[in-house]
């Protein structure tokens, strides 16, 4: 036991020394963070300082896009004390860095048309989503929740009835206003799974994408988990430019796993 305590603290070390090193850095690729995006408000740069090295709580493996494993292990007990703090709201809870800085908006829902003639947009009638936002002190990173009330189908569909998961990321990274995939905005899909939720019985739609146009947020990956509730319906995104692994991998892994939907979701 004493060798693997030895290797799974110069583990911690190592990363922990990686984490505070990105922070000064100071040719970081750097989101546009939404500080405020009501109609009509004036966005400014976040004036956050990176103090705190983001850690995950528990032992988390994935896989990069280029096939590589990456695992990581660390004790427990860190959620909620220090590295990471619980947000518990009327829909769901999680867990996200302490460093971290939040907001909340309510917007109007955008629907998404599209035919022969190409795509339109439109205000969905009476349906307005609430936007929550978790982001990191550097801008690299963004935490969104997109929940609406509703029992309505408002996911956007293309000509062959598929949903497209490109304009339900485009319409919380990109510009709401357009279609996905237009000069305001584009995102490429590469990957499409089921994946379980703790709190309710039904699953969420995993959708992996990349953001290939600088317009709006910088220029990224990110996971989107797109859930049709019973009673409403929601989009999880965690999006990043940056090229850390402890952040694109670990931190996106723990904060999906600490997700909990209130049962009435």
């Amino acid at each position: 036991m004493m060798p693997l305590r030895g290797t799974a603290l110069m583990v911690v070390t190592v990363l922990v020394l990686l984490a505070i090193s990105g922070c000064s850095q100071p040719d970081k690729t750097v989101l546009q963070t939404p500080l405020d995006i009501t109609p009509g408000s004036t966005t400014s740069p976040l004036q956050v300082s990176c103090q705190t090295a983001v850690i995950p709580a528990t032992g988390i493996t994935t896989v990069t896009p280029d096939g590589q494993s990456y695992t990581a292990s660390f004790p427990p007990g860190q959620a909620g004390t220090g590295n990471y703090q619980h947000y518990a709201g009327t829909d769901y809870s999680l867990d996200y860095p302490a460093a971290w800085g939040t907001n909340v908006t309510t917007l109007p829902l955008r629907e998404y048309h599209h035919n022969s003639d190409g795509c339109s947009v439109t205000l969905a009638y009476e349906l307005d989503q609430e936007l929550r936002f978790f982001y990191s002190g550097d801008n690299t990173t963004i935490f969104s929740s997109s929940v609406v009330d509703t029992q309505r189908d408002i996911w956007p569909r293309d000509q062959d009835l598929h949903v497209d998961y490109a304009d339900i990321v485009n319409s919380i990274l990109g510009d709401p206003d357009y279609c996905a995939n237009t000069p305001m905005g584009a995102f490429t899909i590469s990957d499409v799974t089921d994946v379980p939720l703790t709190g309710v019985y039904y699953k969420a739609i995993r959708v992996d994408f990349g953001k290939i146009n600088a317009t709006g947020f910088t220029d990224g990956t990110g996971t989107a988990y797109i859930v049709t509730g019973v009673n409403r319906r929601g989009v999880f995104i965690f999006y990043t430019s940056s090229q850390d692994p402890v952040l694109r991998y670990t931190t996106s892994g723990y904060m999906f796993n600490s997700l909990r939907l209130d049962p009435g979701f």
